[in-house]
């Protein structure tokens, strides 16, 4: 059986995995970094979303291939006073790839899964090592009437009814 999770985790994985072999893409856009070092910035980046991307992609191909080759199967139906017993069971012969078992794919992935969350940590730990913290805040396409505000003034700005032309015929 295939869970959203698993799909999620398979696109975010591609997606990462294609910004680190592309060396573009939002996930590279970070505001302050310290003078000179934007170039060692993005490699460091590069080579951590490669990585990442990596490790996350097998997650979540791992997890594909445990929903898809296995089910579970009632061995014995529960009682009044006994749970139910299960057994996974293979969907269907597996022939030469009999070597993935349940327990090999659990495995994987809870590997595949305490990496990522890992790599996603150093992740956090190296921007704030490249980010300049004491730098001011850089806006682009900053508007003086936000000074002082957090929320967007814009978006507080209503206009009642729009202004009719003298040239149109209607009175007020």
């Amino acid at each position: 059986m295939t869970s959203l999770f698993d799909l999620l985790m398979l696109g975010m994985g591609l997606y990462v995995l294609f910004a680190g072999i592309t060396g573009k893409g939002r996930l590279y856009a970070a505001d302050n970094v310290k003078k000179g070092l934007e170039q060692k910035f993005k490699k460091t980046l590069r080579i951590i979303f490669l990585c990442l991307g990596a490790f996350m992609t097998l997650n979540g191909v791992a997890s594909l291939l445990l929903g898809m080759l296995y089910t579970s199967k009632v061995v014995q139906e529960a009682t009044e006073t006994t749970a139910a017993v299960y057994e996974v069971v293979p969907t269907m012969e597996l022939g030469g790839w009999s070597f993935l078992t349940p327990e090999l794919l659990q495995t994987l992935m809870t590997v595949f899964l305490i990496t990522t969350i890992a790599l996603v940590i150093v992740l956090f730990i190296i921007i704030r090592k490249f980010i300049d913290r004491n730098a001011p805040r850089q806006r682009q396409n900053a508007d003086p009437r936000q000074a002082g505000h957090v929320l967007p003034v814009s978006a507080f700005e209503f206009d009642d009814a729009p202004e009719q032309s003298e040239g149109d015929g209607s009175e007020q």
